[in-house]
């Protein structure tokens, strides 16, 4: 940094120069001697090559600010003195300051030279360094290094306390990170989904047995508590180190206090950890989720969030949706430890802030129940209010039991979950990908009469058999011997009849090949809803994407071909439908509760979008859905008859690769009149949507409107459709 002061008394200097210049030209001007008669010819002077002038001292340290500030540490040795290097290589450097970089979790640098002064062959550096830290916030120190110049060339003289100056001494650098106790989930009505308990581990110590002389009397003690024979007690810590403690079983609070006495025998150590519990067990795995312990490679990532190698984090479901509120914001104390290991200095420091609960959207009674009504088929059901897009149910068969990755003595379990070939851990209800079928013809009819210049009373006629691009198509109802025979476009909604969305899908096609697909995307298909658990977009046929015929938009229409959905998809555009056309995010949490400071955030309801449907053609579609389940020609209406609640509906049978059963779907709503609730069922490989989908949706609407179970009607000999409801679509 230039000096102001020796600028002054330069120039001070400059003019009394310049002043005394002066008298001398007056005194030579009184100097009467004549000038020489001749003056001798100039010789011209060789011209100077101008010398570099040498790096300056706060060029350097400059240097090494802007280095600093890019953690660009290789750049940064580079400007350090001879005699630094001497001391510490390149590699050690490096090694030193990425380490403090990641200890001190910080983020960004910003270090100023506040000052400068040089003497000589050396200089002393002023400087104020800032430091952004992702857990401890801002840090600042003002800080003090010197230089020295050798050969021309001013270098650093370095030590670790131009990091922090606390680093003096051999000093070392430690965070100690601070966190509350992870929160709580509940459901909608306060009932636990995932709780924090405390565990009680029951450890052997061999060393001290064999001191004692007490195996014999430990291993009789912990028979009975453990519920294991004493050879399988032993053979847990038989060939380990003596000396360690060996954690043979958990067992709860209420066993360790029933035994005590028995507990306290020499080489018996008691050991009480925070455990996570899930009282819904396999019913709400999937949507509850669970923690699991931290992985090298992610800890690279969380690291500087607080967590510390052998921590546990929220890896699936709500446990990992509601990560942030529930583990809290971490803190810590950074410190500088002495070479015995004692803390010597506090650097920076910053309390852990409180974890919050979770309060889902879920109801608890209904999630047990969704977990009761596929079986042995693998699949799933969701269930939404269609007034703000909460999640009230959601349930992916086979489900598996949060607590088995909480329970060390659950391990073989644990396993076939993960490596089951039928896929356990796979949420279908996000994550599932499928051709939904005639579902599909909800959006196909909005899409006609909205855009493709169709009515409600479009005629078409069902024949079984459709010749309408080159070769033959055909009907579902063809595989009875029958036919829908004349039609319109809302009684073929009502009836699923392929036929009449061939045809209009080759009339969307003439219109605009993309048409009916922007319509798919507008309903929210193609892309993630946004829910926050790990999901599929699937995929909807686009001309863009992919080679177009108009083959494609007929299989477009009744959501087959390379048509791929989620059931989450499904029920948010049924509810859209239900609900008058708002297209929701769905939501799984709905508060957030700090029990410590008493504050309470509601989630407000987010909106994806709006259907690109009026009221009038929604009403349309909604009067067609309720035919499916109230008309004597609609597919599922056998299942409700007599049924107190109104509900609409679309099955869907949609047809996979192989000799595989169709999938079963079935999306609906409840009350017709006044929407509550949307429902999706999802049956893989289940056959028909309306005799394996539709009664599962019957059964959400007994438990959700606390109606009394009866049995499902049975469907009996197939019959036109005029006379009784056909068994399928």
């Amino acid at each position: 940094m230039y000096d102001q002061t020796l600028f002054q008394l330069s120039r001070r200097a400059f003019f009394k120069l310049i002043a005394l210049g002066g008298v001398a030209v007056v005194l030579d001007a009184c100097d009467v001697a004549p000038p020489p008669a001749e003056l001798p010819a100039a010789t011209p002077a060789p011209r100077a090559t101008a010398t570099p002038a040498p790096q300056t001292a706060d060029v350097t340290a400059r240097i090494f600010f802007e280095a600093w500030s890019k953690n660009n540490f290789p750049a940064m040795y580079a400007t350090l003195a001879p005699v630094t290097q001497t001391k510490i290589s390149q590699t050690d450097f490096v090694t030193r300051y990425s380490d403090i970089v990641r200890e001190a979790t910080i983020t960004k640098i910003t270090p100023t030279l506040t000052n400068i002064v040089a003497e000589g062959a050396t200089a002393t550096a002023q400087f104020h360094v800032k430091y952004e830290t992702a857990l401890l916030g801002t840090i600042e120190q003002d800080n003090v290094f010197s230089l020295v110049r050798e050969g021309g060339k001013w270098g650093i003289v370095w030590s670790p306390r131009l990091i922090f100056k606390e680093l003096e001494n051999n000093n070392r650098l430690k965070l100690f990170v601070t966190k509350s106790t992870r929160g709580n989930v509940y459901d909608r009505n306060g009932a636990p989904i995932a709780i924090g308990v405390k565990a009680i581990v029951v450890n052997v110590w061999p060393a001290e047995m064999r001191r004692q002389k007490s195996e014999a009397q430990v291993l009789a003690a912990l028979e009975p508590i453990l519920g294991l024979a004493q050879a399988d007690i032993k053979k847990r810590y038989a060939g380990q180190n003596a000396e360690w403690k060996i954690p043979i079983q958990t067992i709860s609070q209420e066993l360790a206090q029933e035994y005590a006495d028995a507990l306290t025998l020499p080489g018996i150590v008691i050991e009480e950890l925070d455990a996570r519990q899930y009282p819904l067990g396999a019913a709400a795995g999937h949507v509850a989720g669970y923690v699991g312990q931290i992985t090298a490679e992610e800890l690279n990532d969380l690291y500087a969030q607080g967590y510390r190698e052998g921590e546990t984090f929220g890896r699936a479901g709500l446990e990992q949706l509601g990560e942030t509120y529930l583990s809290g914001g971490r803190g810590g104390n950074l410190v500088a430890l002495d070479t015995d290991g004692k803390q010597a200095a506090v650097i920076a420091e910053r309390a852990a802030e409180q974890s919050s609960s979770i309060y889902s959207t879920l109801d608890g009674e209904l999630q047990k129940h969704l977990a009761t009504l596929i079986g042995a088929k693998r699949g799933s059901i969701v269930v939404m209010d269609v007034r703000n897009g909460n999640i009230l149910g959601m349930y992916s068969n086979p489900g598996f039991d949060s607590n088995a990755f909480v329970d060390r003595e659950r391990n073989q379990e644990r396993q076939t979950y993960l490596t089951s070939p039928q896929k356990i851990m796979l949420n279908r209800a996000t994550q599932g990908a499928y051709p939904h079928g005639s579902v599909q013809k909800i959006i196909t009819t909005a899409a006609a009469i909205e855009r493709g210049g169709l009515s409600q009373h479009t005629p078409f006629r069902c024949t079984g058999i459709w010749k309408g691009i080159g070769y033959p198509k055909a009907c579902w109802i063809n595989a009875y011997g029958k036919t829908h025979g004349n039609i319109t476009l809302k009684n073929a909604l009502t009836q699923s009849c392929d036929i009449a969305y061939y045809e209009t899908g080759l009339i969307l096609h003439s219109k605009d090949a993309m048409l009916l697909t922007n319509f798919c995307y507008a309903f929210g298909l193609g892309s993630e809803t946004g829910i926050g658990l790990e999901e599929s977009a699937g995929n909807v046929p686009d001309p863009t994407k992919q080679a177009w015929q108009p083959t494609d938009s007929t299989d477009t229409a009744i959501g087959q071909d390379t048509f791929l959905v989620s059931p989450l998809q499904v029920v948010d555009f049924v509810a859209a439908v239900a609900n008058g056309g708002t297209l929701w995010r769905p939501n799984l949490i709905a508060k957030i509760q700090d029990f410590v400071n008493g504050t309470e955030e509601t989630i407000a309801p987010q909106t994806r979008g709006d259907l690109p449907v009026s009221a009038d053609t929604l009403q349309i579609v909604r009067e067609a859905m309720r035919g499916v389940t109230s008309s004597k020609d609609g597919t599922a209406a056998f299942n409700f008859e007599k049924f107190p609640v109104s509900s609409a509906g679309k099955t869907g049978t949609s047809q996979v690769p192989g000799n595989n059963d169709p999938h079963a779907w079935f999306g609906g709503f409840a009350p017709f009149e006044n929407p509550q609730i949307a429902v999706c069922v999802m049956v893989e490989n289940g056959g028909e949507g309306s005799k394996v989908a539709a009664p599962i949706f019957r059964k959400v609407l007994e438990k959700f409107f606390d109606v009394k179970p009866t049995p499902v009607p049975k469907k009996g000999t197939p019959q036109p459709p005029t006379a009784t409801p056909p068994p399928s679509e």
